[in-house]
């Protein structure tokens, strides 16, 4: 069996051939503003209620797909996510925490606060809880802010209790197993059951890191990485630490002071697997880059795992989030168990309830079609919600494989897979953080100053089939996302390319060269941490913030479609074409380079890079003339 051909025709059974920027779905119920739609509702049997979860179509591949190859006594751990009470609201909410001179500006709720204006009442979710118990679920636990009811029960009672039929076959010598059927629930459960996760075994999300192709050349402690090759006084690719990234991207020195750390701002690595390895890599990275050592926490989300496969992941997450800061006050590694959407939809759940940091981070991600069938955008975009209106951001990776998303027959090439966007990145209460190719000016034979950027080829990016454009793009400064239409992505991006400015990275103990857009999004984060200790950590999501700089100095009209930027492309930057980027305050404005037709870099917000990469030193001192 070819499970590339399973995740294929699972996406094309739902609609991934029109996912190309020019669809649109409906909002959730009762919803209005960004969000995302649910699945296409299944025609509910008598007495039973749709839910977002739709069938996973493992029984159309083989007659071999029987019930019989899954045991009935076999266990699943099941996450039920329930439907906010007060979509509209929690939506509008947002809004108004950026409004100028409205009573709710940066005022940021608790999560206490939040669940009892918005979320289910503790009798609805008690009452799925019931449900769950009485159809012989155990372990069964309501989360704080009642979006999640979860518990563990054999097949054949799910079955039973969601009117559904769990099929499988048997793959490389591993039992594939999912839903045949959609996922019903009783009908006095209608519009508060959103989803059914943990159905199936059938994909989950993939990491966003690529290792770098070059040999490593040795040096000492403390000292910069060289140069590729230095060419007319510009360093063309080799490794970068975290304190060579400071100085690329302007963060050493503000207005003739050092820049602000992010020292009194608490960041989160989402992650997942057996991470006690990655504090040892960090020590050991902060030791060799003589940079503070940080407070870190392990949050454990869900049964623990021996899983070490994304170990180059987690440590590359929290050596550049923690070393491009310069300090964080404390960093917390939530590791769950697994990083299929049910465990990810925990672990989100789980930082949001414990609002112990200002941002986090997700260097993972897969094609938004299986997140929308499995109904797992409906629940996380939730979470998601509610953490912005806690002033909280998350930080997610576009992906490595140009327009179209890994997993889908993506082969690592540009535009080798499906032309989809990843989610998470693609929810509107995320930064979705694309990827360029750094270059510097030489110091020697080692990395300097900024000289220029450009589209790095293998950048997520593209336009969402299922999210609705959030309210500070939809004003113009993406001309697509328009009112009611779709969302763009990225919103920002930094250095990704795994060869032409990857992090020298400890995994192991061993320096390893890393890029991808999992490098480029926790360096966000990192940046962002600095920005909010700056504030006093008053700026709360990161986005409308962003785009509010861009808003106040773009000098075209919002929404123009005559005007080019003045000076652009080119007259702005002494870099040369591919490098000539313009700044946009506190933005180096991307010009040149493409992820895969159509996607191209365009003056003003383009699809590879958003509103492009940031220079710290300006934006430390612009972002207070935000419009949001």
């Amino acid at each position: 069996m070819n499970k590339s051909l399973v995740y294929a025709a699972l996406a094309v059974g739902i609609g991934v051939a029109s996912c190309t920027g020019n669809a649109t779905s409906p909002l959730l119920p009762g919803s209005s503003g960004p969000g995302s739609a649910g699945a296409p509702a299944a025609k509910a049997p008598p007495g039973w209620a749709s839910t977002a979860t739709v069938a996973v179509p493992i029984k159309s591949f083989t007659e071999r797909a029987t019930a019989g190859v899954v045991p009935r006594s076999m266990s699943l751990r099941i996450v039920v996510g329930l439907y906010m009470r007060d979509r509209q609201g929690a939506a509008q909410l947002v809004r108004e925490q950026y409004a100028p001179g409205h009573v709710m500006l940066r005022r940021w709720l608790t999560p206490q606060e939040f669940t009892e204006k918005f979320n289910p009442t503790s009798t609805q979710a008690k009452a799925v809880a019931d449900y769950l118990e009485r159809q012989g679920f155990t372990q069964v636990k309501t989360e704080p802010n009642r979006l999640i009811v979860s518990g563990t029960a054999s097949v054949a009672r799910v079955e039973a209790a969601f009117h559904t039929q769990i099929h499988g076959v048997v793959a490389n010598g591993k039992v594939v197993y999912g839903n045949v059927q959609p996922a019903f629930v009783p009908a006095r459960f209608h519009n508060v059951v959103a989803a059914v996760l943990g159905l199936h075994n059938l994909y989950q999300m993939h990491v966003h890191s690529m290792r770098s192709a070059y040999s490593r050349i040795t040096y000492a402690a403390g000292t910069p990485p060289p140069c590729l090759q230095v060419v007319n006084g510009i360093c063309i690719g080799g490794e970068y630490g975290p304190p060579q990234y400071q100085v690329a991207y302007d963060a050493v020195t503000c207005s003739g002071k050092p820049c602000t750390t992010g020292g009194k701002t608490n960041i989160a690595v989402m992650a997942e697997g057996n991470v006690k390895q990655v504090v040892k890599d960090l020590r050991t990275a902060e030791t060799f880059w003589a940079i503070p050592k940080v407070k870190y926490a392990t949050v454990q989300v869900g049964t623990p795992s021996s899983d070490t496969s994304g170990l180059d992941e987690w440590d590359l997450d929290t050596q550049i989030s923690s070393g491009i800061a310069g300090r964080v006050q404390e960093l917390y590694v939530y590791d769950t168990t697994s990083l299929s959407d049910s465990d990810i939809s925990l672990e989100y759940s789980k930082w949001v309830n414990d609002n112990l940091t200002q941002a986090g981070n997700s260097s993972f991600g897969e094609p938004e079609p299986l997140a929308y069938a499995d109904g797992s955008m409906a629940l996380d975009d939730q979470e998601l919600n509610q953490a912005a209106a806690q002033g909280m951001t998350m930080f997610a990776s576009t992906g490595d494989n140009g327009s179209g998303c890994p997993v889908l027959l993506a082969t690592g090439a540009s535009n080798s897979g499906a032309p989809v966007v990843c989610y998470p990145a693609a929810s509107p209460y995320v930064v979705a953080v694309g990827g360029t190719t750094l270059d510097t000016n030489a110091n020697g034979n080692e990395p300097g100053t900024y000289y220029g950027e450009h589209v790095w080829m293998g950048t997520g990016g593209g336009y969402s089939a299922f999210e609705n454009a959030p309210y500070w793009q939809a004003n113009g400064i993406c001309g697509q996302c328009t009112p009611s239409a779709v969302r763009g992505i990225a919103d920002i991006a930094m250095c990704a390319d795994n060869n032409g400015c990857p992090m020298d990275v400890f995994v192991n103990g061993t320096q390893t060269g890393v890029g991808g857009t999992s490098l480029s999004s926790p360096m966000s984060m990192g940046i962002w941490s600095r920005l909010e200790t700056h504030f006093s950590n008053r700026l709360g999501f990161a986005s409308p913030v962003y785009y509010g700089v861009y808003g106040y100095y773009e000098p075209c009209a919002l929404g123009s479609k005559a005007c080019t930027p003045t000076c652009e492309p080119g007259c702005n930057t002494s870099a040369a074409p591919p490098d000539t980027t313009a700044p946009i305050g506190g933005f180096h404005d991307i010009l040149i380079g493409s992820n895969g037709i159509p996607s191209s870099a365009t003056p003003g917000w383009d699809v590879p890079t958003g509103l492009g990469t940031v220079d710290y030193a300006v934006m430390q001192a612009d972002i207070k003339n935000s419009i949001f």
